[in-house]
């Protein structure tokens, strides 16, 4: 037993002074993390140029991608975030199948401005000094309000995108060590060859086909992103009337214009990683060098795969308006809808698909109203609405309307007055319009 314990002692040394094999098998795994880096990085600020570097699991990747594009033709990956997009005016709802979107709002705790939080906070104590009881009050819902000024299909560079031509120049500086010192020169081949390769499969256009892929819009549209019922955060976004069509982006798919040639070319580059896996298969010499260059691709890819970004980063500028938050998620449709007709409709079916009350139901009938006379008017013809009524009713009574009126500034009629006996005013009495 002492001798088989020096033998393996030995092979343990002679393994960790020179590792063997442990190359090949680690190529082939950690493939989906490939993908998800090619996704963050490709449609960059320079066309074609996706610098995602050499590293462990392009083997496994470049197999899998050549699978899909005879497959399901698909490059991108499911988005990571179930969440659903709002069409602000039709209230049309639709779940997300935009990677770019779910990034966006799985990032957002990171990109929002801090000033929002302060927003939260403030509110927070307002209602617990007003309120009489010990229990703590919680938020249900805020609504932060972004302004946006430019949607295109490339993204805006940063550390991110930057950084791995800053790795793969480490890489080949790493690999010609040993050329230089010993004259191995397979290295920095591989090395040299695997970087290209890389470089090459992220520059398909099918990825940025996949990643936007959709008409510029020609007049505003205001889309709203949330996970839906029980979410503590939806982002409205006024449209900037041009650009990408955010709400085309969420389709569930869209067809891409080149498939002939993605097909050929992950045909080809599954090839020609396969042919590099053989050429490294068997090497023992001074292995690593190449195992370091792996790792250290495997970290940038790790970092540009998880790492969180800003909405720019994605080809969308966004600038923060404010935040819209109250206690009650009803409360906060209801303000949001009083400062964006329409948009506090639009969430209305999501957050409460169920019977409103029956005051409830009178005042979004309202704002429907409302809506429909303020579309196309300016903000100061809107203003003729004056204030919408408390979503509280005066006597605290649930079915209490008649401090909601019935006619709106442009004459039309907010309620039908049928039925509503209980009613004081009639669609008549101009006492009961806003302006």
């Amino acid at each position: 037993m002492s001798e088989d314990f020096k033998n393996t002692s030995g092979w343990l040394r002679v393994q960790w002074t020179n590792p063997r094999d442990i190359f090949t098998i680690l190529l082939i795994i950690g493939g989906d993390i490939v993908r998800v880096a090619v996704a963050q990085v490709c449609a960059g600020p320079v066309p074609y140029l996706t610098p995602v570097t050499f590293s462990f699991g392009w083997i496994s990747y470049a197999v899998s991608a050549m699978l899909s594009a005879m497959g399901d033709t698909r490059l991108m990956p499911n988005p990571e975030l179930d969440c659903l997009l709002i069409n602000a005016k039709t209230g049309y709802a639709r779940a997300n199948k935009s990677w770019i979107l779910s990034r966006m709002l799985r990032d957002f705790d990171y990109w929002y401005p801090r000033l929002v939080d302060s927003e939260e906070s403030a509110k927070t104590t307002v209602l617990q000094r007003a309120s009489t009881g010990k229990q703590r009050i919680r938020i249900g819902l805020r609504v932060s309000v972004w302004h946006c000024t430019k949607a295109v299909d490339r993204g805006h560079g940063d550390v991110v995108y930057w950084i791995g031509l800053l790795v793969a120049t480490l890489q080949l500086a790493l690999a010609a060590i040993p050329w230089g010192l010993y004259g191995e020169w397979l290295t920095f081949m591989v090395t040299a060859v695997g970087t290209i390769l890389a470089f090459v499969s992220g520059s398909l256009p099918q990825w940025t086909e996949e990643k936007y892929g959709v008409r510029n819009l020609t007049e505003r549209k205001d889309v709203i992103l949330t996970q839906g019922n029980g979410a503590h955060d939806a982002l409205l976004i006024l449209g900037p009337g041009n650009g990408l069509d955010l709400e085309a982006m969420a389709a569930p798919y869209r067809q891409v214009k080149c498939l002939a040639t993605t097909r050929v070319s992950s045909i080809l580059l599954a090839t020609l990683w396969i042919a590099l896996l053989i050429c490294v298969a068997g090497w023992q010499q001074r292995t690593w060098y190449l195992l370091g260059i792996g790792i250290l691709g495997l970290i940038h890819n790790v970092f540009a795969a998880g790492k969180k970004r800003q909405p720019s980063a994605f080809g969308i500028h966004l600038i923060y308006r404010e935040t819209i938050v109250e206690e009650k998620v009803m409360h906060t449709l209801w303000r949001l809808e009083e400062g964006y007709p329409g948009a506090g409709k639009a969430l209305l079916d999501t957050f409460f698909p169920g019977k409103l009350r029956k005051r409830e139901d009178s005042l979004w009938a309202f704002a429907e109203k409302r809506c429909q006379a303020c579309k196309g008017k300016s903000s100061a013809e809107r203003g003729k609405w004056g204030s919408v009524p408390p979503f509280r009713s005066p006597n605290g009574l649930n079915d209490y309307i008649d401090d909601i009126p019935i006619e709106g500034a442009y004459g039309e009629v907010t309620n039908d007055c049928a039925g509503e006996s209980n009613r004081k005013k009639t669609c008549s009495d101009d006492s009961s319009a806003l302006g």
